[in-house]
């Protein structure tokens, strides 16, 4: 496996507090968490103490390099269901800059069936100091592949 080399730290500006990238659905950091009124998914490996057992998924394998396809598509489905139930949502992760994007785009991607780019796009539109999977992931390829343009089947 090839070391992954971590980038200088990010120059981009920095938001502060969750931003909105569709309806209802925002991306923060852990400290967006612990005031925000609704649904909230974390997508780090260790969820908070307060936070139900069905609110967290791993997106991301640290030792395969490559994101979770089948755990994103869980975590698109739940945000889904929570808007049709008139809940507002929040992704986050420890910065909000890597994993909660990542959910965040994925879902967006997803509902409106927009390429991972113009979801990212729209992420960064709110949260300017995320990084795209191209810059942190030794993997990034099965994203942005045609078959994860819908629903990542058969993978776990």
């Amino acid at each position: 496996m090839t070391a992954r080399v971590r980038s200088k730290p990010n120059p981009r500006p920095k938001a502060t507090g969750p931003g909105e990238v569709a309806e209802g659905v925002f991306v923060g950091a852990w400290s967006d968490a612990t005031g925000f009124v609704g649904r909230r998914f974390c997508v780090l490996d260790e969820l908070p103490a307060d936070a139900p057992a069905d609110a967290g998924f791993t997106i991301y394998d640290d030792s395969q390099g490559a994101a979770n396809l089948a755990n994103l598509d869980r975590l698109a489905d739940r945000i889904s269901a929570a808007r049709r139930e008139g809940q507002p949502v929040l992704v986050f992760c420890g910065h909000g800059v890597r994993r909660g994007p990542l959910g965040a785009a994925w879902y967006v991607h997803r509902s409106e069936r927009i390429p991972l780019d113009a979801a990212f796009e729209r992420v960064r539109a709110v949260r300017p100091q995320t990084e795209e999977p191209r810059e942190w992931m030794d993997h990034p390829e099965s994203l942005y592949a045609p078959a994860a343009g819908g629903r990542a089947k058969g993978r776990a």
